[in-house]
């Protein structure tokens, strides 16, 4: 069974399902480049974690027009004698440079042969950390005016620190069926002066419940068919989820729509005109 937060928590936990799966690789541009972190195969055939660095190149570049220079802290990257990436990693510590390799690759996009650099940057086994900030320095100063990217202290004992704090929502239940903390009838209150220290009660002169105030002589017809807090708060979070569910249902609709910029056909007139 899946983890389920609090209602008021369930953005911020899809959001973080999101960022933190292995399988959905977020790629990311920078000048000339773009880059994503995920899962990859090394030489041996095993899958490790690694970023993905590629970069355009000319139709007509070969190996002998690369040159790379790949340190733990930095990378240079020159194509035909231009410098390509001349920068540093905003970490220091999670290269594994002895694994790590580029490699000339062709493939077609949007029908036609293209030929980039494919570097895989492949991550130390004790590092903890995943790259899901800014890979360099360039990049983290562009971002925001050069605020910190909060993804940097994104690590595996983060991530297990957030699951572990997560609430998860109290179980559902019947209307019958009352938590014996919850105290329903607490929330009563005098008619006559507002005082909450009240007694809810049927004396023997009594044909009904009334609530007798402590602090005055006001009497008041206690209404016993009011809802108890859990099932009004239950009844509230379904009705504010769905409006939620309506108001997604419509924002994909609309960017569905955006996509296909298609206007609406009238069959009859595609009949006419056959």
């Amino acid at each position: 069974m899946a983890i389920q937060p609090c209602f008021e928590h369930e953005d911020e936990w899809e959001e973080f399902l999101k960022r933190s799966d292995p399988r959905a690789r977020v790629e990311k541009a920078g000048r000339g480049y773009t880059w994503s972190f995920g899962r990859d195969e090394d030489d041996e055939g095993f899958t490790r974690e690694c970023v993905i660095l590629e970069v355009p190149a000319q139709a007509d570049t070969e190996p002998r027009h690369v040159k790379a220079k790949l340190t733990p802290s930095s990378l240079k990257l020159e194509l035909h004698g231009k410098d390509v990436i001349n920068d540093n990693f905003t970490d220091s510590r999670w290269l594994d440079k002895e694994a790590s390799y580029w490699e000339l690759e062709t493939k077609t996009k949007d029908g036609e042969r293209v030929k980039n650099i494919r570097y895989l940057l492949y991550l130390r086994s004790d590092c903890p950390k995943y790259i899901t900030g800014a890979l360099f320095e360039k990049e983290r100063a562009e971002a925001a005016g050069g605020a910190q990217d909060d993804s940097d202290d994104d690590t595996a004992d983060t991530r297990i620190r957030r699951i572990a704090n997560l609430k998860e929502p109290e179980p559902r239940r019947d209307e019958d069926v009352y938590f014996s903390e919850e105290e329903e009838f607490s929330e009563y209150e005098c008619e006559g002066c507002g005082s909450k220290s009240v007694s809810v009660m049927k004396k023997a002169e009594d044909r009904e419940f009334k609530v007798y105030c402590n602090d005055c002589p006001y009497v008041s017809v206690a209404d016993m068919s009011k809802e108890a807090p859990s099932i009004r708060r239950q009844r509230e979070i379904d009705e504010a989820r769905a409006r939620k569910k309506k108001e997604k249902e419509k924002k994909a609709l609309a960017e569905k729509f955006a996509i296909q910029d298609q206007v609406p056909v009238d069959l009859a007139e595609l009949e006419e005109v056959d």
